[in-house]
């Protein structure tokens, strides 16, 4: 964590940065409060870091495409699996306190990835028990990412 904050360069750039990403996910199925709240914060700061919305920055820093670019091929590679650990350990094993971080994080898969996260989510939701989520709250998952997604891209 500290070194997306004050290394960036270092840490995105790195090769180390897709392992370190895959890491941070295998740290979510560890059923340890700690390390999971320290996973979550790590993917956190990664997914919401100001490379991916430069528009609202006054002046981009020359190395936030580079950043972006690196966030987006981790993503789309581990970007199933970080979702279905996201949904397993909502319904499962994260701690309560953690359910804003991961309401934050589908938000801005949503928002960054929203055709892969509506592609995703129907296999993600059938490989849930019925016991975990009910189908309706299955649907209603459903149903609340797609209009979410659609209002993210309504014209204004």
């Amino acid at each position: 964590m500290i070194m997306v904050e004050f290394a960036p360069d270092l840490f995105f750039e790195s090769s180390a940065f897709p392992v370190a990403f895959r890491v941070a996910l295998a740290a979510l199925t560890l059923i340890h409060t700690d390390t999971v709240f320290a996973s979550l914060d790590l993917i956190r700061m990664i997914l919401t870091h100001d490379c991916l919305a430069p528009e609202s920055l006054k002046h981009t820093p020359p190395k936030f495409p580079l950043y972006a670019n690196a966030i987006h091929e981790v993503v789309d590679k581990e970007g199933f699996e970080f979702a279905s650990l996201l949904m397993a350990g909502l319904v499962g094993d994260f701690p309560e306190e953690s359910t804003s971080t991961i309401v934050t994080l589908f938000r801005v898969l949503a928002s960054l990835w929203p055709s892969q996260l509506q592609q995703w989510a129907p296999v993600i939701l059938q490989s849930i028990p019925v016991a975990s989520a009910p189908e309706e709250s299955k649907v209603r998952f459903m149903k609340d990412l797609n209009e979410y997604v659609r209002t993210l891209f309504l014209p204004r």
